[in-house]
């Protein structure tokens, strides 16, 4: 048997998997329904945790379109529940994975446990902590070099986190092919 931990196994259930799905699509969907719209309504710009492109100069020109401290509380509301999204969402990569990996057991995917590929997702929620607690500083307002530092770090983990977050989606599709595959051959194989 591979070695995943005993709570994500007992987790690792197709009822639990709808369960989880549906409470990540309602506070996404929250997210990115309402809140992001608010946000929007009151700076003129999509909260900066959606622009997959940001750059520093972006970040600049954005903070220096409102006034100091216009958009905290909306931002404040929105992270609130775009962090518990992320969370909700890596939980359900992570209890994902887990479930196909029971449910197909390979030397490989064996072999991505033992490397801890199921800390992976956990990875995109702390870049997504660290982004938002320094777009929540820039928001607040600061000046001089902190303020430069600021921006130029914000672009760095918000664009880490995208990518990190492209090698999660990728891996999570070659998983589902993989198995898919090793179904087929199963099934063209048995009697």
């Amino acid at each position: 048997m591979m070695p995943i931990p005993d709570f994500l196994k007992s987790r690792a259930t197709g009822r639990s998997l709808i369960i989880v799905a549906a409470v990540t699509s309602v506070l996404g969907l929250t997210s990115h329904l309402i809140l992001a719209p608010i946000y929007r309504g009151i700076t003129g710009f999509t909260p900066f945790d959606f622009q997959s492109s940001l750059s520093n100069f972006m970040i600049a020109v954005e903070l220096g379109a409102f006034a100091e401290g216009a958009a905290t509380n909306a931002y404040v509301t929105f992270a609130t529940v775009d962090m518990a999204y992320v969370l909700a969402t890596a939980y359900l990569f992570t209890l994902l994975w887990s479930w196909l990996f029971v449910k197909s057991p390979t030397r490989l995917f064996a072999f991505l446990v033992r490397g801890g590929i199921l800390l992976l997702p956990s990875y995109i929620v702390v870049l997504d902590l660290v982004a938002k607690i320094g777009f929540f500083r820039l928001l607040r307002g600061l000046s001089g070099p902190s303020y430069a530092m600021t921006v130029e770090f914000c672009a760095v983990v918000h664009r880490l986190k995208f990518a990190v977050m492209d090698i999660r989606n990728g891996l999570t599709a070659a998983v589902v092919l993989a198995v898919a595959v090793g179904f087929v051959l199963t099934q063209r194989s048995a009697p």
